[in-house]
This record gives structure tokens, C-alpha cells and sequence, in this order.
């Protein structure tokens, strides 16, 4: 439970011991924070996706990844949820899109 606190309180992911299978350290960010560090960079535009959407977490998610019907689904959740604000960061991962200021 330490390890996700802090993940949530500061987005730094530091392995556990007990947990030698786990990610390296890392650090993540919140949707607020990539949206900050787009800007901050002097960036324009920034458009904030969620990657996977909420659909990774469903029951036998790779068992239905191999039915195209369900495959389909899947995809059509995440196309209508990725760039929904309240629940991008429910996505594994997020990207960011836009344009470079003019110099």
C-alpha cells in the first residue's frame, strides 16, 4: 500500500522489495501534471489522450482482446472515453498532442 500512496501523493513509483518483478522506479503523471509539463515546455495546443481507456480492466480482458466482435467493442469504449477528463487517468498510459510555439 506504501507504493501506491505515494504513486498517487507524488506519481514516483519505487519498487518494493519483497516485489523484484515490478517496474523499475518510475514516475508517472496525473493528466493536470502532463498538461502542466506540455505547457511548461512552451508547447500549444495540448490535446491529452488516455491510451487503453478504462477497457483493460474488464473481467477476461485478453481472452476478449481475441474475439474481433469484442475486440471492436473494446476499441469503440476507448475511442469515446480517451479524451474524456474525468477518467483519463484510469488509462495505464496517456499521451499528449499538439503543436510547437512559433520562436
Amino acid at each position: 500500500m506504501e507504493m501506491v500512496r505515494r504513486e498517487l501523493a507524488d506519481g514516483q513509483h519505487v519498487r518494493p522489495a519483497d516485489y523484484p518483478s515490478f517496474i523499475a522506479r518510475s514516475y508517472f503523471h496525473t493528466p493536470d501534471a502532463l498538461l502542466a509539463d506540455w505547457q511548461a515546455a512552451g508547447l500549444q495546443e495540448p490535446r491529452i489522450f488516455g491510451v487503453e481507456g478504462p477497457g483493460w480492466m474488464a473481467p477476461g480482458f485478453k481472452e476478449k482482446w481475441t474475439v474481433p466482435d469484442h475486440r471492436s467493442r473494446l476499441l469503440a469504449i476507448a475511442r469515446q472515453t480517451e479524451e474524456q477528463e474525468s477518467i483519463i487517468g484510469m488509462s495505464p498510459h496517456m499521451l499528449a498532442v499538439g503543436t510547437k510555439a512559433p520562436d
